[in-house]
């Protein structure tokens, strides 16, 4: 059981580390290879998700691709809203969280890969207006992510993409929300005693090895390639969520 679990997380870590997503693949296999209940899956990686958060932040800062402006308004609304999501998620049915999830992430990807016919929304709204833009995003991402389990970075991402922020934000982005995301739904998950402290700190360690390597590729990339791969995974997790969500 540990070794493929193992090697699992290092994946799903060097994921969040080289985009900020990713994390949601934890889950399948924390059920597959940990014995887990969908909804103990959910709130054991959810909890994971503050540390790689912390360290994914701390090297992204050194790089100087956190764009604090962007990321502030987000992690202020997901704070608010994550508690009230994973309140909302011992009450629905897992196919139901699945294909939420999955129609959000797969509609939002698909429109980011349209080519741009002129400017987008982020470019035309004032900074008053980007701040309130930015807000609602977090608002409905730490409701969702507080709701599925994900890292945040799943939702986020495609959905400022789809508004028009430019990618290294958004991964940014997405790596600080993880901790803030993972702190506003555990509190709820806690209560309902859904997270397995036993697996959470042996798949941790691995996840924080994987982001360590991440990191360094996303900086490695162009931007536009970079866009490119952060778009598609986020397609590809979304039908894969969806497929999951069938089967249930």
């Amino acid at each position: 059981m540990y070794m493929p679990l193992a090697l699992s997380s290092l994946f799903v870590g060097f994921i969040i580390g080289a985009s900020g997503i990713g994390g949601v693949l934890l889950i399948p296999a924390l059920m597959l290879f940990g014995g887990l209940s969908t909804h103990q899956a959910m709130a054991t990686a959810l909890f994971s998700f503050f540390f790689t958060g912390i360290i994914a932040t701390c090297i992204y800062q050194r790089y100087g691709s956190i764009h604090w402006k962007t990321t502030a308004p987000v992690l202020a609304g997901s704070l608010a809203s994550g508690y009230a999501g994973a309140s909302v998620s011992a009450r629905l049915s897992s196919p139901a969280l699945s294909l939420l999830l999955a129609g959000i992430i797969i509609l939002s990807s698909l429109y980011s890969l349209r080519p741009a016919t002129g400017a987008r929304l982020a470019d035309r709204l004032d900074a008053r207006g980007n701040f309130l833009l930015l807000l609602g995003i977090g608002l409905f991402t730490g409701f969702l992510c507080g709701m599925t389990g994900a890292g945040g970075g799943i939702v986020s991402t495609p959905v400022m993409l789809l508004f028009g922020y430019t990618i290294m934000p958004c991964i940014g982005t997405a790596q600080v929300l993880q901790s803030f995301v993972s702190v506003a739904g555990s509190v709820s998950n806690y209560g309902n005693g859904f997270i397995v402290f036993p697996l959470v700190w042996w798949v941790t360690v691995c996840e924080l090895a994987g982001v360590a390597l991440g990191v360094r590729v996303a900086h490695s990339l162009p931007l536009n390639s970079l866009k490119k791969y952060v778009t598609w995974f986020c397609l590809a997790i979304g039908l894969l969520i969806a497929a999951r969500g069938v089967l249930d």
